[in-house]
């Protein structure tokens, strides 16, 4: 059954959550939309490397499972164009590895350097953040990956995802949104091992805003940034990632209370 948040004004669109039926859409609008033009893709070299960005697609999968993923659809051709995958955290547990999902993901999935580099850098920002500390908090869901087809930008579709991911994390805490399961995910995700479900409601949303366009997002829905970091610190096989998107280039670590 699906579940439809919003249409855009004109009509042409809808935002719903994710599904068995659009994932693999999902999917192949982050293939569009997200690995060519990620700066942390093109810094990473995860936009040349297909099999990396197969690996980073696991890690959505494992988002989808909690239910708070979104997508855009085209309500005349009923293509997935958008899409935004949100992950919930919970505090690592003391007297435990005390390890992050992300981290430990990490360790257990990623094989190919860009991967794992665009993991690593995912973990060292959301360190640098330091939410749980910062917030006082045991649980954030993150908005992750956020991609819009090419043919479909300049419509307000990533910011009518982010807007609509921050208010599907509200409703987390009156118990699951639109839960996935592994079968539901398909035979290319299969392997995966079921989980125990996050139950904790999230208390923040967090990004790692890039682009110019998710920066924007985060701005108009009140997104704090606490955290500043610049690609010219970044190498990436031997070669400042500078080098691959020009000076200057930066990413935001930011959060939003809900």
């Amino acid at each position: 059954m699906r579940k439809i948040w919003c249409t855009s004004q004109d009509g042409k669109y809808r935002i719903e959550s994710m599904s068995a039926a659009t994932f693999p859409g999902s999917l192949q609008a982050l293939r569009e939309g997200f690995v060519p033009n990620s700066s942390t893709c093109v810094a990473l070299e995860v936009n040349k490397d297909p099999l990396a960005a197969e690996e980073l697609f696991e890690l959505c999968a494992d988002a989808a499972l909690d239910g708070l993923s979104l997508v855009a659809v085209d309500n005349d051709t009923e293509e997935v164009v958008a899409t935004v995958f949100c992950k919930l955290q919970e505090k690592p547990t003391p007297g435990t590895t005390e390890k992050t999902f992300f981290e430990i993901f990490t360790e257990e999935r990623c094989k190919r350097p860009s991967s794992k580099a665009m993991m690593d850098f995912m973990v060292q920002l959301d360190a640098k953040c330091n939410y749980f500390d910062r917030f006082g908090i045991d649980c954030l869901c993150e908005i992750m990956f956020l991609g819009v087809k090419p043919e479909h930008r300049q419509k307000g579709l990533a910011n009518m995802l982010c807007k609509t991911a921050v208010e599907v994390a509200k409703k987390f805490k009156e118990g699951p949104v639109a839960p996935l399961t592994i079968e539901d995910l398909g035979p290319n995700f299969a392997f995966m091992k079921p989980r125990k479900p996050v139950t904790t409601p999230p208390q923040i949303c967090t990004a790692l805003w890039s682009a110019v366009g998710s920066k924007k997002c985060g701005k108009n829905l009140g997104f704090e940034v606490l955290e500043v970091f610049s690609y010219d610190d970044l190498t990436f096989d031997g070669t400042p990632c500078s080098d691959r998107l020009g000076p200057g280039v930066i990413c935001e670590g930011a959060a939003l209370k809900i």
